[in-house]
């Protein structure tokens, strides 16, 4: 039955991932070529009017040129063919009369043109340095009346090439042709040529997809400044969303486009050269003259809110005088009797809105409308000096928003109202939603920053724009506009088939577990008798070459009794000087010496390399350089002893196989594994932890934060928990930690005595120490957690079950006497005289006050609770004296100092986090998120805070509500079983007086934790973990 329970788990697995693949499929169907939310900041900006016709003006009188522009009213842009032929009759002999007129009847009408220099009909392909000089001349005459010019048109056919389709030789012709006409036009946008939609591979015709690509191939993409394609519907509709290589339809100009984003030339435009649906039987399909007026709307629609990468589409309309034959009739707006076909007239009853649809626009936009003393350039817009009543309206469609502003080390704000409401992505104060100006890294930066979300896509929407401050930086540089993609069930979908799949891997898990997997070995002797005699011998040579090794690696059981021969002394000290010699060799090669032997001595005593990290654990801001990196003695000592960890574990393991089948050892070992719940929560800290990283947008100091603190501290945690450790080993470690506490302390009072100008200066000229750190309170948060072990275990009683040969440790024995109990009383006193001088509010006021009461409840009970109760009475009762000391002069006030910035502050973190809700900004993003984004502008004064002063806002602002209920659980886990162990009572008191000191460690954390760092720095996070640890040690547990 439990092998049939496992079949149906693993066929649930697999016929939900299938599902999940499928939806995952249709999905990518149905919004191919779609982009979700607001466009790249890198994409070209999209022209005001997104509605082009193709015309030949050149043909019409003027009667027919006043007709012709009552048909084209909506339209923006008129794509215009310069014949190269009739416009140079000759080397340098131009005929420019009838184009000047064209030219000049467009801009009398307030048309842009879309120049198309080509050949109709070419005899033979162009030369390029001839084409070249005719481009430069053209563009030299017009250039202030054209901005964008084609090169070519279709020359993947052969009637439009004159020959056989050539990307080599297109491609050259680009290559002369585009730095000519930028040279006498430097604000022209070129396009490439308009490529047809075709299916063939040659040789008379090329998929216009495999003509692109070859462009590219020949390194062409840097010869224009934006593509085009011909995206003709063919028979079927605009939503016929099939994108096939082989289909000719309109979202084949999805595949064109995917072509440039591979090709790295994503932030290009793609323009519509021709496009449309023609009511005849034709080369292009046919429709009904209903369906022709409904599809060329929708095309319109759909090019603009799903695609903002596509430039305007210029529709096909024929010739204005066809003959009766030409197909080309079956796309007109107009009968030969001038009256408007139903495709003519429904473009006129429905023009295009003055909204800007999705895209990247410039500052100046007909849809942008200024109200003030604001100055204009091609940087954008600058803020008038007398910002009273200056305003900024911006009409858009879509559901976001996004305003590119000029960002540097100045201080401004724009208030921003969509639809009369506070911008919803920016956060709020009094006067309503504010984006801050400041850059967050302080350097000078064009970004996009999203200012609202989640409106309806199928309004129309206003912005405001009011400044405050930021003249003569040019603060608008454009906007953005975007569109979330509907849903239509996918999330819903997904959720439940990976549910599902959750299902059936929990099941097989389950079931798997109680199976005979022993018969696996049977099927593997199997598979070597199928290898043949040429495939055994490969595998034996290999696995006889890895035995060699292996047996050289089998010394280390032998070095190991031998250093156990040697005690502890000879060790310890052994590997303190290997470390030294690390750290301190001015040589490289003398380093990576040290560096080997210090790995040899922790694969020896893994135990003395846990010990070492504890004491190296207040030192991670000195990095050793070695080749040109850094990284503290704390991380080298980190990775030697998981190296040297990993490789025990090989050699174990190497030996466990040779028992039993390769494949039994590895499915028991995983099917038997049992891990604690502190395990499983430090393992959803590190996930969260890692998808925040992964979706952090500052991803560079994202990773370093999660490598340093929280990775680094995953690894001790885990070190702490695999290694066998007895109750030497623990104290040990404790003591070292201990001992690097004192270092550090010493250090500070050092600095307090002799070196005066270390000293951080406080109010009313209060000198405060600070040791290794960069500030006195990361020294209190430091000496917070150490102090309490030595005050807990300085009060444990001695007993008389101690081993007669006690271990060597750096605080003495343990044993009976006073003698040990006084090195942790000096230890106490040097870390408490360091602390107070520390002049820290929340370690001395919350922080050591939580740890002491926890330590005197634990040691005497209700005594102790009625001794902290009275304590607590007179310190309330002492506030308004304390309040005399500058130092803690208006500790709760929260109008003015530190209470207003830090209210103000939480303010801020709490509107990051619902901004971030899953996962936060990322680890050692808050900086920048406050200081760019949320910062209160009337908290400007302290714009340099890398973290919330606070326990659950910084879990919350960094790594969301995953991650804050990652970190809860490992709290509570960690109070579960610190207290179950305190009340089950230890038979050695001095373990009692550990588990002691572990919770009052932890209560220093939450304590101070309240005002200050908790977690997220390295030494934090490394004691954190050694109080996990060891609060769940049991000498029969290991991982």
């Amino acid at each position: 039955m439990r092998r049939l329970f496992f079949g149906l788990s693993l066929l649930v697995l697999a016929a939900s991932l299938s599902g999940l693949a499928a939806v995952r499929h249709q999905r990518q169907v149905q919004t191919f070529g779609a982009v979700d939310g607001l466009p790249d900041a890198a994409l070209a900006e999209r022209p005001a009017n997104l509605r082009a016709v193709n015309v030949a003006l050149e043909t019409l009188d003027d009667a027919g040129l006043t007709r012709a522009f009552e048909t084209w009213e909506g339209f923006g842009w008129l794509r215009q063919t310069f014949p190269w032929d009739r416009i140079e009759r000759g080397p340098g002999q131009f005929e420019w009369e009838a184009w000047d007129r064209v030219v000049a009847a467009a801009r009398a009408r307030d048309k842009q043109i879309l120049a198309v220099l080509a050949v109709p009909e070419p005899a033979a392909p162009p030369d390029p340095a001839g084409f070249a000089a005719f481009a430069a001349a053209f563009a030299l005459r017009y250039r202030d009346h054209i901005d964008v010019y084609q090169l070519w048109d279709e020359p993947n056919l052969y009637a439009a090439w004159g020959g056989p389709p050539s990307a080599v030789q297109y491609a050259a012709l680009l290559r002369a042709a585009y730095p000519a006409v930028h040279a006498a036009d430097p604000t022209a946008t070129v396009l490439a040529a308009a490529l047809a939609p075709t299916v063939e591979a040659g040789p008379d015709n090329v998929s216009d997809l495999l003509y692109l690509q070859q462009l590219y191939d020949l390194g062409a993409g840097p010869y224009f400044d934006a593509a085009a394609g011909k995206p003709y519907g063919f028979s079927t509709g605009p939503d016929d969303r099939q994108a096939d290589p082989q289909l000719l339809n309109f979202s084949r100009f999805t595949l064109l486009r995917g072509v440039m984003e591979r090709n790295g030339d994503g932030r290009k435009l793609l323009w519509g050269g021709n496009f449309g649906w023609n009511v005849l039987a034709s080369p292009w399909g046919k429709v009904t003259p209903a369906e022709q007026a409904a599809y060329t709307l929708r095309a319109y629609e759909r090019a603009g809110q799903e695609w903002p990468w596509a430039g305007p589409l210029a529709l096909e309309v024929g010739p204005a005088a066809p003959s009766a034959d030409d197909q080309r009739r079956g796309f007109a707006l107009a009968d030969p009797d001038g009256s408007l076909t139903p495709l003519g007239q429904s473009l006129v009853s429905h023009p295009p809105l003055l909204a800007a649809p999705p895209g990247n626009y410039p500052a100046q936009h007909p849809a942008a409308a200024y109200t003030g003393a604001w100055e204009f350039s091609e940087l954008g817009a600058d803020i008038p000096e007398d910002d009273a009543g200056a305003r900024l309206t911006f009409t858009f469609q879509g559901s976001d928003l996004g305003l590119r502003v000029r960002r540097g080390d100045y201080r401004a704000y724009l208030y921003v109202t969509v639809d009369g409401q506070p911008a919803n992505r920016l956060p709020q104060d009094e006067r309503g939603a504010y984006l801050v100006l400041t850059a967050p890294d302080l350097t000078p930066a064009l970004e996009t920053i999203p200012v609202a979300s989640g409106l309806d896509p199928a309004a129309v929407h206003v912005a405001v724009i009011e400044p405050e401050r930021g003249w003569d930086q040019w603060a608008i540089a454009g906007f953005a506009v975007g569109r979330r993609l509907p849903d239509g069930g996918f999330t819903t979908a997904v959720l439940l088939l990976a549910a599902l799949s959750a299902a059936g891997l929990a099941g097989a898990w389950s079931f798997g577990r109680g199976l005979d997997w022993g018969r696996l070995g049977d099927r593997a002797r199997s598979a070597w008798a199928r290898l043949g005699d040429a495939g055994q011998l490969a595998l034996t040579a290999i696995v006889g070459a890895g035995l060699h090794l292996s047996a050289w690696l089998t010394f280390e059981n032998e070095l190991s009794a031998l250093t156990r021969r040697l005690g502890e002394t000879v060790p310890l000290v052994v590997t303190a000087l290997t470390a030294g010699l690390f750290y301190w060799s001015p040589s490289a090669v003398v380093a990576v010496l040290a560096l080997l032997a210090l790995f040899a001595l922790f694969t020896l005593r893994p135990d003395l390399a846990l010990a070492f990290i504890a004491l190296f654990i207040p030192f991670y801001l000195f990095p050793r350089l070695l080749w040109e990196r850094g990284a503290s003695v704390l991380e080298f000592s980190l990775w030697l002893a998981l190296g040297a960890w990993l490789l025990r574990a090989f050699i174990r393991w190497r030996t466990s196989v040779s028992r039993q089948p390769v494949s039994t050892a590895l499915i028991q070992r995983i099917f038997t594994l049992r891990p604690s719940s502190l395990d499983l929560g430090l393992l959803a800290l590190l996930a969260v932890a890692a998808l925040s990283t992964l979706t952090a947008a500052r991803r560079d100091v994202a990773l370093y934060e999660f490598r340093t603190v929280i990775l680094g501290s995953a690894i001790f945690y885990f070190l702490l928990r695999a290694v066998p450790l007895d109750d030497r080993a623990v104290r040990r470690i404790v003591d070292f930690f201990i001992l690097g506490a004192v270092a550090v302390a010493a250090i500070g009072l050092y600095q307090y005595a002799f070196d005066r100008e270390a000293l951080i200066t406080a109010e009313a000229g209060v000198a405060r120490i600070r040791s290794v750190y960069g500030s006195p309170n990361n020294l209190a948060l430091y000496l917070g957690r150490a102090l309490p072990l030595a005050l807990a275990l300085l009060t444990s009683p001695p007993t008389p079950a101690l081993p007669a040969t006690p271990p060597p440790s750096p605080m003495g024995r343990r044993g009976r006497g006073w003698g040990w109990g006084m090195r942790y009383a000096l230890a106490a006193l040097i870390m408490a005289a360091a602390l107070t001088l520390t002049f820290s509010r929340g370690a001395l006021v919350l922080g050591v006050p939580a740890a002491l009461a926890v330590i005197v409840i634990g040691r005497w009970g209700r005594r102790g609770a009625l001794a902290v109760g009275a304590a607590a009475v007179l310190a309330l009762a002492a506030l308004p004296a304390l309040a005399q000391v500058p130092r803690f002069a208006g500790l709760l006030d929260t109008q003015a100092g530190t209470g207003f910035f830090r209210v103000n502050l939480w303010l801020s973190a709490w509107r990051m986090f619902l901004d971030h809700p899953l996962l936060g900004v990322g680890p050692d993003n808050f900086l920048y998120a406050y200081r760019g984004f949320y910062i209160l502008p009337q908290a400007w004064q302290e714009p340099n805070l890398s973290h919330p002063h606070n326990l659950a806002l910084d879990f919350l602002s960094r790594l969301g509500v995953l991650g804050f209920a990652a970190g809860a659980w490992l709290v509570a886990g960690f109070w579960r079983q610190a207290l179950a162990a305190w009340r089950a009572g230890a038979p050695d008191p001095a373990q009692r007086a550990l588990i002691l000191g572990l919770m009052g460690l932890v209560a220093h954390m939450l304590a101070h934790g309240l005002v200050d760092h908790s977690y997220f720095l390295v030494d934090l996070a490394f004691a954190f973990s050694l109080a996990l640890a060891l609060a769940q040690r049991r000498p029969a547990e290991r991982l």
